[in-house]
C-alpha cells in the first residue's frame, strides 16, 4: 500500500508539488488574517474606581463614599464580583465582570451608573 502511494506521488510529482504550494499559500493567507495578541486575556474584565476624599478618616470614607458608590454600582449587567477597600482619604472599588464581557461596554455601564 505504501508502495502505491510512493509510486503515485512520483508519477504525479508536479501535482503533488502544486498541491503543496497551494496549501502553503492558503496557510499563509490564514496566518495574515488571524488576530494576534502578545498576551491573551485570561483574566476577566475589571474596572477599578478610586476616589480621593482628602482629610476624611477611614470610617467616614466608608460611610460617605464607598457605600453609596457600591449601592449605585450593584446590579450592573454582567457584574460578577464587587470588591471595595476604604483607607484614610481613599476609596477603592473593583468591579469584576463575567468572562466574555466587553471591557469598553463594562466601562460605559459603570460610567452611566456613576452619572445617575
Amino acid at each position: 500500500m505504501v508502495r502505491r502511494v510512493v509510486a503515485g506521488s512520483l508519477n504525479f510529482r508536479f501535482l503533488v508539488v502544486a498541491a503543496g504550494v497551494a496549501l502553503m499559500g492558503i496557510g499563509s493567507g490564514a496566518v495574515h488574517q488571524m488576530p494576534v495578541d502578545v498576551f491573551p486575556d485570561f483574566a476577566p474584565p475589571q474596572v477599578e474606581i478610586q476616589t480621593e476624599s482628602l482629610g476624611l478618616p477611614t470610617g467616614d470614607v466608608e460611610s460617605l463614599v464607598t457605600v453609596p458608590l457600591e449601592q449605585a454600582l450593584n446590579g450592573i449587567e454582567g457584574l460578577d464580583t464587587l470588591r471595595s477597600t476604604s483607607v484614610p482619604q481613599l476609596s477603592d472599588i473593583k468591579l469584576i465582570f463575567k468572562q466574555g464581557t466587553d471591557l469598553l461596554v463594562a466601562r460605559q455601564r459603570v460610567q452611566e451608573r456613576l452619572q445617575q
